[in-house]
């Protein structure tokens, strides 16, 4: 096992106000597993990937990795909604930014970054800066510069959000191939329903605030997944399944505004 929660709860104060963010999480997450995560807006999706990525620490509760209690400090890494790139760096120097900082020698980090343009499909856009980039060839960047790092698990909070609606398409077929190539253990944070069962081995499904889990679905799609499984039956029956899960939940978030 290579995540496991175990009552994880989160408050935090503003304005005065005490504010619980989670309450009572305890999840197990497989060693190479696809895990998806659901939840209205303020159920406290992105608190959760923090607490497990050591960004922020839990109120009360324990997180252990490979049994340890500890932060998953150098095993993951994040990969955010905003590609968080730095503008002075082209794709090469973006990419290699980890290992140079980890003091990995100059021809093995350059050796690396040249393996991963070449995954991501940027050859030749090596010398180009962020801004000469459209969205989708940057959040490509942005993953592949976590996955430089090799680390056990990638933390994914929202990462195609930003994206039109067929780019967003192209890059989950992207990351399915990426991921089914390299295995890493994913917790991946999404408002979308059928991106979650597109992508997922599981969904776990969050109440509103404070975020508990309501439902914990499982996705017996055959791997690997395609466009035309969204289609199926199958695909729709889950999908329906993870809906009615959180319908209620969004209307409760709601009514809380």
């Amino acid at each position: 096992m290579k995540i496991v929660l175990e009552s994880i709860c989160k408050e935090f104060f503003s304005r005065g106000l005490r504010v619980e963010a989670l309450k009572n999480i305890s999840l197990e997450v497989e060693d190479g597993e696809f895990l998806t995560v659901l939840g209205p807006s303020g159920s406290g999706k992105s608190t959760l990937l923090f607490i497990i990525g050591g960004i922020e620490k839990a109120s009360l509760g324990k997180v252990s990795f490979h049994g340890e209690r500890r932060s998953s400090g150098p095993m993951s890494a994040m990969v955010w909604q905003q590609y968080a790139l730095f503008p002075w760096r082209t794709v090469k120097e973006n990419i290699i930014f980890g290992n140079e900082v980890r003091g990995i020698p100059k021809h093995e980090r350059n050796r690396l970054a040249d393996q991963f343009i070449e995954l991501i499909q940027l050859k030749g856009f090596e010398n180009h800066y962020p801004h000469e980039l459209s969205g989708g060839m940057q959040q490509r960047v942005a993953l592949a510069r976590s996955l430089c790092n090799d680390p056990e698990i990638l933390l994914m909070d929202e990462p195609l959000a930003a994206l039109d609606a067929q780019t967003r398409t192209l890059m989950q077929l992207e990351l399915l191939k990426i991921w089914s190539q390299f295995q890493k253990t994913v917790v991946y944070v999404t408002h979308s329903i059928e991106e979650a069962v597109l992508l997922g081995d599981r969904v776990v499904i969050l109440t509103s605030r404070p975020g508990q889990i309501k439902e914990i679905v499982k996705i017996d799609l055959e791997r690997p997944r395609t466009l035309d499984m969204m289609r199926s039956q199958a695909f729709h029956k889950i999908s329906d399944l993870a809906w009615g899960a959180i319908q209620d939940e969004l209307l409760k978030a709601n009514s809380k505004k």
